[in-house]
């Protein structure tokens, strides 16, 4: 096909411009599942585009290489999901903040993690101070406290820390534990660095974070009108 403006946007160029759209929509998806499936599209398209249009045969190879390769990371990606398995406590957390996350890859998040059981009274946070762990609360309670005066809870199934680990900031209250308590554990430096190695996990992490965010915002507002209420 003839280089002119008129081909540019003719009909048959069309196809091509479709290749390159389904392609550049693919770098915006989050999920990597995503992201291949629409490769594989752009490189469908484009092999119609190179076979139909331009006859080109090296741009026909290398678009069949690009679907091959996808399909192959797509199978792996599978197999390596249906051999994944969680054991209860796993799967308390899966479900309650990372449903979306693909199994494979949640087990390399709580590989560097561990789940270890914590007496009465431990703090998990304290006011000012660097936040060196993100904590999930598989069972048990804790008080929220600044100053010694309690102004919140984190219950069952709560993230503690998730406000300042991500930034590295410090704890804006005491978090102390009612009772014994399990918990899975990851330190905050390990996390922030899987996070900016692994886009899949680190976006998976801040809608937890957000999530989590979101509930305590809402239980002190509860709080506080039920507070004025009695007032």
């Amino acid at each position: 096909m003839e280089m002119t403006l008129e081909s540019a946007f003719s009909s048959q160029g069309a196809l091509g411009h479709m290749a390159y759209f389904l392609l550049v929509l693919s770098m915006l998806m989050r999920r990597m599942i995503w992201l291949r499936i629409l490769v594989i599209a752009s490189a469908i398209a484009g092999i119609a585009y190179s076979v139909l249009i331009l006859t080109d045969p090296v741009s026909t190879f290398w678009e069949s290489m690009l679907i091959t390769v996808n399909i192959g990371q797509l199978t792996l990606s599978w197999w390596l999901d249906r051999r994944t398995q969680f054991d209860t406590r796993e799967d308390n957390l899966r479900q309650l903040h990372f449903a979306t996350l693909a199994p494979n890859r949640l087990r390399r998040l709580l590989r560097l993690g561990e789940w270890i059981t914590l007496d009465a009274g431990t703090r998990l946070t304290r006011a000012g101070a660097l936040v060196d762990a993100l904590c999930f609360l598989h069972d048990g309670s804790a008080r929220v406290e600044v100053g010694g005066v309690s102004i919140g809870r984190c219950d069952v199934g709560s993230l503690i820390g998730e406000m300042t680990v991500a930034s590295g900031e410090p704890a804006f209250a005491d978090v102390v534990l009612d009772g014994p308590a399990t918990v899975w554990r990851i330190d905050g430096a390990v996390l922030r660095d899987l996070a900016a190695r692994d886009s899949e996990i680190g976006h998976a992490l801040e809608a937890a974070f957000f999530r989590m965010i979101r509930k305590r915002l809402a239980e002190n507002n509860l709080r506080i009108r039920a507070e004025a209420d009695i007032s």
